[in-house]
């Protein structure tokens, strides 16, 4: 059978970004994760993709989010291989003023 896991709004505070202040001092990014996968290989815990999400992005410090979500999708694939698709938002919150920024990825697997 395949399975969809979505998590909205997963929340923590992160080094990640060009600006010297995004550098210096950990930020709220909010993530949005949903994927799809086939239970052949097993069940995924959705307790534990929210932990190694947090875990990763904490411990990378990325400049990019582009380069924060290629990372994070391919720690997620290789933790739960069964996974066939993948969608991945990073959202900055109070990087700006007058806007909310975010950037996805969407990744499909054989």
């Amino acid at each position: 059978m395949d399975f969809t896991i979505t998590l909205h709004k997963l929340s923590f505070y992160a080094i990640i970004g060009i600006l010297p202040k995004e550098r210096e001092i950990a930020q709220k990014v909010v993530i949005n994760v949903s994927l799809h996968y086939s239970d052949e290989k097993g069940y995924i815990d959705y307790a534990q993709v929210a932990s190694l999400i947090k875990k990763h992005m904490k411990e990378q410090k990325f400049w990019l989010l582009e380069e924060a979500l290629t990372s994070t999708a391919t720690m997620l694939k290789k933790s739960f291989p069964q996974i066939k698709r993948l969608k991945l938002e990073i959202i900055k919150p109070h990087i700006l003023d007058d806007v909310t920024p975010s950037v996805s990825l969407l990744l499909k697997y054989d």
